[in-house]
């Protein structure tokens, strides 16, 4: 058994018993509009992350509901320990707090025009913020087992080492983590396409494989519009420059980090998973946008393989990068957190690699930053289907 699998780790308990590895303070800007607002009230607040996206007014259709059930996603995260959550009007404030009265944490809800001009919206942006970061102070860990976590699995810069290994090496894991009754997500729908059979023979049932493969499909599709056929445009340039050469070859790669264990469900952008597992998240192809959908599904920590570099990450989820290519681990060095390079060079095994991402895992749930972190990395990034009017 895995040392996490068998101590658990120390998180921070939340009071509808999600459990967090960190303890933010969000600043969350809700709409565009209050971006440089966001910005300036997190001045001088240690540790506070600002969320300030392209959150836009007047979407229509599926994309409105997306938008804020992705926003009160971040603040319900199980990472983020408070939030001070700022709007355009007073309107859209009376709503934002009625929706968040529930939450169980310290969150304060401000409107810009609620405000006497700029000067009086970042004094009381400020004043809500350090008071937020005051009432996190305190916060105590508290050991919890393995199967209150939740991984995100994503991977980019994708090459040959990325399938021999930093994906098989982060799969060896995530069927630790699920038999120890824990939670992995892996999305970026258009990555697996190429391989349906290999993902369709791992669904736990008829339905789950229908899902997944009706997922694939409609990515293929859309990928496909404007009548150049996908499989002949992936693998992309980077990809091939890196080594890989057909679009089986790289989705194959992408598998390899979801382990071997049972899909056990299909999810839609951001919904949670409703019990433990491994599922499939149907979301855009894009990294940052993936990510964004695992994380709003409470994910707590991401796992990501990169072969050449790759600056995508969460910034409330801390992201560890895996890396198995030796040239990107020395020119990036400053970025990566494992190095399990040595299964191409000095024929480690698989698990042994597994066994360095659990440790990095295991120091990053207890509180050691991610070089992510460190050089606060990390997008959020909502899909939309329909253009502005």
């Amino acid at each position: 058994m895995s040392t996490i699998a068998a101590n658990g780790f120390h998180g921070f308990v939340r009071p509808d018993g999600s459990v967090g590895v960190r303890n933010h303070l969000l600043v969350l800007s809700t709409v565009a509009l209050t971006n440089r607002l966001a910005e300036l009230a997190a001045e001088g607040i240690p540790d506070a992350i600002v969320v300030a996206g392209d959150f836009v007014r007047g979407l229509r259709g599926a994309d409105l509901p997306l938008q804020a059930r992705v926003l009160r996603a971040l603040v319900s995260h199980p990472n983020v320990g408070g939030a001070l959550v700022l709007c355009h009007d007073v309107p859209t404030s009376r709503a934002l707090e009625a929706a968040f009265a529930g939450e169980g944490k310290p969150v304060s809800v401000q409107a810009l025009m609620a405000a006497k001009g700029m000067t009086d919206a970042v004094a009381r942006a400020r004043a809500a913020a350090s008071d937020l970061a005051h009432s996190l102070t305190g916060a105590t860990r508290s050991l919890v087992p393995l199967s209150c976590l939740t991984v995100a699995l994503e991977c980019g810069g994708s090459d040959a080492t990325s399938a021999l290994a930093a994906n098989p090496s982060i799969g060896r894991f995530v069927d630790r983590l699920i038999d120890a009754g824990g939670t992995a997500i892996v999305s970026e729908t258009a990555e697996f396409v190429g391989a349906e059979s290999v993902v369709s023979a791992r669904a736990a049932n008829q339905k789950v494989s229908a899902d997944i493969l009706a997922a694939l499909a409609r990515s293929e599709a859309f990928l496909s519009e404007d009548g150049e056929s996908y499989r002949g445009v992936n693998p992309t340039q980077e990809n091939i420059e890196a080594g890989l050469t057909t679009l089986i070859e790289k989705s194959m790669g992408a598998v390899a980090k979801t382990g071997s264990r049972p899909f056990v469900g299909c999810l839609t952008f951001g919904s949670k998973p409703p019990a433990p597992g491994l599922y499939f998240m149907d979301t855009p192809f894009f990294s940052p946008v993936s990510i964004t959908g695992m994380v709003a599904a409470s994910a707590q920590v991401v796992l990501f393989a990169v072969g050449v570099f790759n600056p995508s990450g969460s910034p409330l989820a801390p992201t560890l990068k895996v890396c198995g290519n030796p040239r990107t681990l020395a020119e990036w060095k400053d970025s990566l957190d494992v190095d399990v390079s040595a299964a191409v060079t000095d024929g480690a095994s698989l698990n042994e690699m597994a066994d360095k991402v659990e440790l990095a895992l295991r120091k990053v749930l207890e509180g050691e930053k991610t070089m992510s972190e460190a050089w606060s990395e990390g997008q959020i990034i909502i899909p939309s289907t329909k253009s502005l009017l």
